[in-house]
């Protein structure tokens, strides 16, 4: 190991930042890729055919972390925050050396075992902060040690992103806007004044989740001042604003994207801009400095990047602010049987019928739906051919889930009966069991003949998505009116779409039609419910509300909240259907849920489905 020029480097963890950390580095010299390891070998398989990586090629794809470190040289440690330190830990024990994402650790304790062991294997260990090793930051702290603004005595940082209602960024006890975001406007405070211990006062607004959906922070020392604002819930202007004695520096939003640096004066005809450059996504800088860092560590810069003693600093802010808030563990143990209750309350929808189980929006995956006990409804969505039949499929093309190519619109209904289904991933047709015929697009039609007698003899509800918002298949809400009508299944439909002038077109033409908003965010579905007079709102899963008030009007208001995911797979799919239970959700105001798996949900009721 180590012997060519070329460091080999593991990635440890399979999440967004994983896929940007492999981008980035095919622009760095003398760096490999050499394995990609996460604990459940599913979601290794599913990052390499997301990131279009050879399974059969050289990088290694594993679920066990020795084999990952007997084939690389240094670590990337891109797993949730609390597991940080205990994979720099391993990595450094097995004598490699480790770039970890911020934060490198929740506890001082843990930031200085890290290091100890980092020095005692004589082995480079860096916090991957991308702001503190790109050329813009570090033309900041060039400007400040020339003293262009005189001495520093304030600073404010703001870091702040709305739409993150899903996954680690706030569930659980590291979750929050602090744990997620508080090490970059730590940053220039930390780079600044040092790492005096300073006098901190906090506010902070508690999301739903007993996390904090926003945290400001007043920080002092003995001769400066700052202010430093995080956000998941609460958006504000990402600015950095360094003030001194002789003038200010200003970065405009996004200053942790640092390309744009202003030095103004008292007067105000005297500004100097800096362009700079910020290329890709940034991480390119940190690897850079990670190989720099391997290869040449007595030539290492003590300005840039983050030193031992800085991680070391941030990891005992992090301490101190989640010493201060209710863990959120110990509030839902004390509410536990609350939570059972409200969890028996969510309507479950099969999603395209069991989509998971069978492929997608067919006859198969509609039946075996409608017979479980306890589901609520199915959804499925619909288009138009060129013959303007209406027919059952998601995609305005046919290519991922059939073996035939082209826009659904391209093909009349005929040519689209001799496509096979094959499914999400996969390059066969589907065989039925027992037969061998293979699946098809089913039409409107063929579905409500299916599962009419279910919405009537049952009380299944069926939710059609008009697939209108990139194709507009105009007249198609009255055709699809139509038949409905036909079928008697006016008190069974609930008709969405991402297109809202759609589903206004339908509450015009039927007003007793029950139509609901189809949106990546809460907010857009909640302008169109109140401007259209809808019936709900169905928010994708990272954008719903994170702030007690805002789950409390919708709850006051009693409106339906279906929320849908895009974590679960679908037949064909290699990806892991994650642990989590999504009705949890009802803590973010969800009354129902669209999900691929409705059999897991429905089986996991007090009473049992089978």
């Amino acid at each position: 190991m180590g012997q060519s020029n070329v460091i080999k480097i593991g990635i440890i963890g399979t999440g967004r930042i994983a896929s940007r950390f492999l981008e980035e580095s095919k622009y760095v010299s003398n760096v490999e890729i050499a394995a990609v390891y996460n604990r459940h070998i599913e979601s290794t398989m599913w990052f390499a055919q997301q990131n279009h990586i050879d399974i059969d090629g050289e990088m290694i794809l594993t679920d066990d972390l020795a084999v990952l470190f007997a084939a690389v040289d240094a670590v990337y440690i891109a797993t949730p925050h609390e597991t940080h330190a205990a994979y720099a830990k391993m990595a450094l024990n097995n004598e490699k050396h480790v770039l970890c994402e911020k934060p490198l650790a929740l506890k001082k304790t843990d930031a200085q075992e890290v290091f100890e062991l980092a020095e005692k294997n004589n082995k480079i260990c860096m916090e991957a902060i991308k702001t503190a090793y790109c050329p813009g930051f570090q033309k900041i702290m060039e400007l400040v040690r020339e003293q262009v603004i005189g001495k520093v005595h304030d600073i404010d940082a703001a870091f702040t992103k709305i739409g993150m209602a899903a996954g680690r960024e706030m569930w659980g006890a590291s979750g929050g806007s602090f744990t997620e975001l508080g090490s970059y406007v730590l940053l220039p405070v930390m780079k600044l004044y040092g790492m005096e211990k300073p006098k901190v006062h906090t506010y902070s607004l508690k999301s739903a989740l007993g996390t904090d959906s926003y945290t400001k922070m007043m920080l002092s020392v003995s001769n400066g001042v700052a202010t430093v604002k995080t956000g998941l819930g609460i958006k504000t202007e990402g600015e950095l604003i360094i003030a001194g004695d002789d003038g200010y520096i200003k970065v405009p939003s996004p200053w942790w994207l640092t390309k744009r640096i202003e030095v103004h004066h008292e007067n105000p005809n005297q500004v100097e801009v800096y362009e700079l450059e910020f290329a890709g996504g940034g991480l390119r800088y940190e690897i850079e400095a990670l190989i720099r860092n391997i290869q040449c560590p007595e030539s290492v810069s003590k300005e840039a990047g983050i030193s031992a003693k800085e991680s070391v600093w941030l990891a005992e802010c992090m301490e101190q602010f989640l010493s201060q808030r209710a863990d959120p563990r110990i509030e839902q143990e004390n509410n536990s049987e609350k939570e059972i209750n409200a969890l028996e309350k969510i309507g479950i929808w099969a999603h395209r019928g069991c989509s998971m189980a069978y492929p997608e929006n067919t006859l198969l995956s509609f039946k075996h739906a409608a017979e479980i006990e306890g589901v609520t409804g199915i959804e499925f969505d619909v288009q138009l051919t060129k013959d303007r039949e209406v027919v059952v499929i998601h995609d305005e093309k046919v290519d991922r889930t059939t073996d035939g190519r082209g826009y659904v619109k391209e093909y009349t209904l005929d040519e689209l009966k001799q496509l096979s289904i094959t499914g999400s991933g996969c390059i066969e047709p589907y065989q039925i069991s027992d037969t061998d015929k293979t699946l098809h697009i089913p039409t409107l039609r063929e579905v409500f003949q299916l599962l009419a007698p279910y919405c009537k003899n049952n009380g299944l509800r069926l939710n059609i998505e008009l697939k209108n918002s990139i194709v507009p298949y105009e007249g198609m809400e009255q055709q699809v009116l139509t038949m409905v009508s036909e079928y008697g299944l006016e008190e069974s439909v609930v008709y969405s779409s991402f297109n809202h002038t759609s589903m206004g077109y339908v509450k015009w033409i039927h007003p007793q039609a029950e139509v609901a908003f189809l949106d990546g965010d809460y907010h857009r579905c909640m302008d169109s419910f109140l401007k259209y007079k809808g019936n709900a709102i169905h928010p994708w899963q990272i954008g719903m509300p994170l702030n007690k008030d805002a789950i409390e009007e919708i709850q006051r208001k009693n409106i339906t909240v279906r929320m849908w995911n895009a974590n679960e797979p679908l037949y064909g799919q290699i990806r892991r259907l994650p642990d989590f239970d999504l009705r949890n959700y009802y803590k973010l105001g969800a009354t129902d849920i669209f999900t691929n798996v409705p059999e897991k949900y429905c089986r996991n009721r007090r009473k049992g489905c089978y």
